[in-house]
C-alpha cells in the first residue's frame, strides 16, 4: 500500500509539471509490469511516448521560429521608420517643372512677391540649345506660367560648370548648414560656387557652396531687416 502512494504521488507530480516521465522508475522497488502500466497512463491513448516527445519538440520549433519572425518584422519596422525621408520641397519641384518646360541647366532660382501680392518663383536656365530662357512657375509649384527667351546681355558672362552639385544640392546644402529657410540662389560668374539666401530665426543667411566639392566656403548671419 505504501508503495502504491509512492507511485500515486510521483505521478501526479509529472502529470502536473506537463512533462512525461518516459522510462524513469517511478519509485524504488516497483516491478516492470507496474512502471510500464504508470507510463501507458500518462501517455495519450494510441501514441508511443516518442510520438508525442516528437510533437513537442515541433511545438517548440513553430514557437522559436514565431518568435525570430515577429523579432525580424519589429526589426524592419524600427528600419524603415529611421529611414530617412525624401527630399520634397517646393525648389526640387520647381526646378524639376522647369527643366521640362526648358532642358538645360539652371542657374538661378528666386521666389518673387508681386505687388499684387502672388508668389512667383523665377528660373534661369541655361537651355541645352546654348541660349537662355527665363521660365515663370506658381506658387505651387504646378503650372508653367511663361517661359521665354532673355537677350540680357549680362548673362553672356556667365561661365556654365561643367560638372559638380545642382542648385538643388547647394539649397540643401546650405539649408543643413544654417538650419534656415531657403530664399534664392543663384550661380556666380565664374562658376564655382552658388550663392544661397536664407531666412529664418529673424536673421538673413547668406552661405557660399563650392560647385566642385560640395563644401561650404563662406557663411554670413545678420539680423533680418524685413
Amino acid at each position: 500500500m505504501k508503495r502504491n502512494t509512492i507511485i500515486a504521488v510521483a505521478a501526479a507530480g509529472a502529470v502536473i509539471a506537463g512533462g512525461t516521465i518516459g522510462g524513469v522508475a517511478l519509485a524504488s522497488g516497483s516491478s516492470e509490469k507496474d512502471q510500464g502500466t504508470q507510463a501507458a497512463a500518462l501517455t495519450p491513448a494510441g501514441q508511443s511516448e516518442s510520438q508525442v516527445a516528437v510533437r513537442d519538440d515541433d511545438s517548440d520549433d513553430r514557437d522559436d521560429r514565431d518568435d525570430r519572425d515577429d523579432r525580424d518584422d519589429r526589426d524592419e519596422d524600427r528600419t524603415e521608420a529611421d529611414a530617412p525621408a525624401a527630399p520634397s520641397t517646393a525648389y526640387t519641384q520647381v526646378t524639376a517643372l522647369a527643366l521640362t518646360e526648358v532642358p538645360g541647366f539652371v542657374t538661378d532660382l528666386d521666389r518673387d512677391r508681386r505687388d499684387d501680392g502672388t508668389v512667383v518663383w523665377e528660373v534661369d536656365i541655361f537651355g541645352d540649345d546654348g541660349r537662355w530662357y527665363d521660365v515663370d512657375i506658381d506658387e505651387d509649384a504646378t503650372q508653367v506660367l511663361r517661359a521665354k527667351l532673355d537677350d540680357d546681355d549680362d548673362d553672356d558672362q556667365q561661365v556654365i560648370p561643367d560638372a559638380g552639385i545642382d542648385i538643388v544640392e547647394a539649397i540643401l546644402i546650405a539649408e543643413e548648414h544654417t538650419g534656415a529657410h531657403f530664399n534664392e540662389v543663384d550661380l556666380d560668374d565664374d562658376g564655382r560656387h552658388w550663392e544661397v539666401e536664407l531666412r529664418g530665426d529673424g536673421f538673413e543667411h547668406e552661405v557660399k557652396v563650392s560647385v566642385a566639392t560640395g563644401e561650404v566656403t563662406q557663411y554670413e548671419k545678420d539680423q533680418d531687416d524685413d
